[in-house]
């Protein structure tokens, strides 16, 4: 006896073949990430910039079936797994050493440069090496940066603040009013 396939099974066929026919709804149930998913998550992290009408017409689907797909859980998890990747410390590591070799070898070529006579060096170049030494070396900063208040005296001196404040409430404008109670007004 022929069992017919489950309704989820056919949801993802026809989705998988991007049938204009299947209902918005039901196309959204994107379960499983399937290859053609992948390479499309492929070409999207090498090209951030394709729309999904070109990515529609890369895999011969419809743009609707492609927007579909896209906005799932399922390719959008994938879609994060797949950057995240590309974030990863050893590869992240690598690009920091490659920013510092070049950075040597920039300033490399720059100390040749300025060491030719001055007449031969643009001024616009050597400006702009002072301004980036000096921003590197933090001189002629907009202030020395602040040593840190110790805590305990700054909540002391906003402690004696608050204390002035309130004597100075309680002080009255005019005459003084004695309110503590008489020995005679105990005994009524």
């Amino acid at each position: 006896m022929n069992t017919p396939p489950p309704a989820d099974q056919i949801l993802d066929e026809l989705l998988e073949r991007g049938d204009a026919r299947l209902p918005a709804a039901q196309s959204a149930r994107l379960q499983k990430v399937r290859y053609t998913h992948d390479a499309m998550i492929d070409t999207l992290i090498e090209r951030p910039e394709i729309s999904q009408g070109e990515l529609a017409a890369m895999f011969g689907y419809t743009q609707s079936w492609v927007s579909i797909v896209m906005s799932s859980d399922a390719f959008q998890a994938r879609l994060a797994e797949r950057k995240a990747e590309l974030v990863d410390p050893a590869i992240q590591a690598t690009i920091e050493e490659r920013f510092r070799a070049v950075t040597l070898q920039s300033l490399t070529i720059l100390s040749e440069k300025l060491a030719k006579p001055a007449a031969s060096v643009p001024d616009n170049l050597a400006l702009r090496c002072a301004e980036l030494g000096a921003k590197a070396l933090a001189v002629g900063a907009a202030g020395a940066p602040q040593a840190p208040r110790d805590g305990q005296d700054h909540l002391a001196s906003l402690s004696n603040r608050l204390i002035d404040l309130l004597h100075k409430r309680a002080q009255p404008a005019g005459e003084i009013i004695d309110v503590t109670p008489s020995p005679q007004d105990g005994a009524s």
